[in-house]
């Protein structure tokens, strides 16, 4: 199948031992068909090893002590790409942290914001977003008219004449509805969600006392990593609008994704009277954690738009 790839994904490489925090931790690794036959017939210790740590239906690794994976070495290295190459990986651990969205002639790869390389690399990237459809893809009408749409939100987006907040004000107008979130009643509803990371927890709550004034979305030095964000959402998020027609309730859990995390940054900005990049890109990639890789909160915080 074809594939199209935004414009900054081959910046991308795993940083591996480098990483904070590692997706080898944490995360409960199921193994595909494909490769669990792989496995099965692997010879050797490494073979035998790899056996001993599969359980369950679908088959997983057994996390060890601090939910590691147990081919995860005190090094912070992946043992099976030591002894193997990276060949040997399950399709998990090769596609993370990239997601696909599928059409009916072509796919597109992007890079999951739950990966702190990931994270840098978007909220980074000077140059606009882009992506082209593969020559001679054949599009369904209601991909053409989706992909219309799309641009359209694009357009708005990347519209650097204007003021980031003015610009999820208009795409928030384009679609029926007011970029005017309480954060007292989001703050409720994420704390209703289900939490895996207790630092995440801690950071709703540190936003419980504060007076959000939103100067965030009016501050140039923050504009081109907003617009990044709300770009990475919608393209992530919207596809599946094209088969229900519901582009109002992903445009919306878009911006309020983009509002949560904008009065994060300020918080610590006005608090300390700075916020680094790294803990802008620390704050984004726990709420990819907690919320794009939960299908429950994900439907959860979309269907509120309905």
């Amino acid at each position: 199948m074809k594939e199209a790839f935004p414009n900054y994904y081959h910046k991308f490489k795993c940083i591996a031992d480098k990483c904070k925090h590692s997706c080898c931790i944490g995360w409960e690794i199921d193994i595909d068909d494909e490769t669990m036959q792989l496995y099965a017939s692997l010879g050797g210790e490494t073979g035998e090893r790899i056996r001993q740590n599969i359980e369950g239906d679908p088959p997983h690794f057994v996390l060890q002590e601090g939910e590691r994976c147990p081919f995860l070495n005190e090094r912070g290295l992946c043992d099976i790409i030591l002894t193997h190459g990276e060949e040997m990986l399950c399709d998990i651990c090769t596609l993370h942290p990239r997601f696909r969205n599928f059409y009916s002639d072509f796919a597109e790869t992007g890079l999951g914001l739950c990966c702190e390389e990931a994270v840098r690399i978007i909220l980074s990237e000077e140059e606009k977003f882009r992506i082209d459809i593969p020559e001679n893809a054949v599009l369904l009408p209601e991909e053409k008219e989706f992909f219309k749409n799309r641009a359209e939100i694009f357009c708005i987006l990347q519209d650097r004449e204007k003021s980031i907040g003015e610009r999820f004000s208009l795409l928030a107008k384009r679609f029926g509805f007011c970029f005017d979130f309480s954060l007292g009643n989001e703050l409720r509803a994420f704390l209703a969600l289900e939490r895996l990371d207790e630092q995440w927890t801690d950071e709703l709550k540190g936003l419980e006392a504060f007076v959000f004034g939103g100067k965030i979305f009016e501050n140039k030095a923050f504009a081109v990593a907003l617009e990044q964000l709300a770009v990475y959402f919608v393209f992530r998020h919207l596809t599946e609008a094209m088969w229900d027609g519901d582009y109002s309730a992903r445009v919306r859990f878009c911006l309020l994704g983009c509002f949560l995390i904008g009065a994060m940054w300020e918080c610590r900005l006005i608090k300390n009277g700075k916020v680094t990049a790294t803990e802008m890109a620390d704050i984004v990639r726990m709420y990819s954690s907690e919320i794009e890789y939960s299908e429950e909160n994900t439907e959860s915080l979309i269907n509120r738009g309905v």
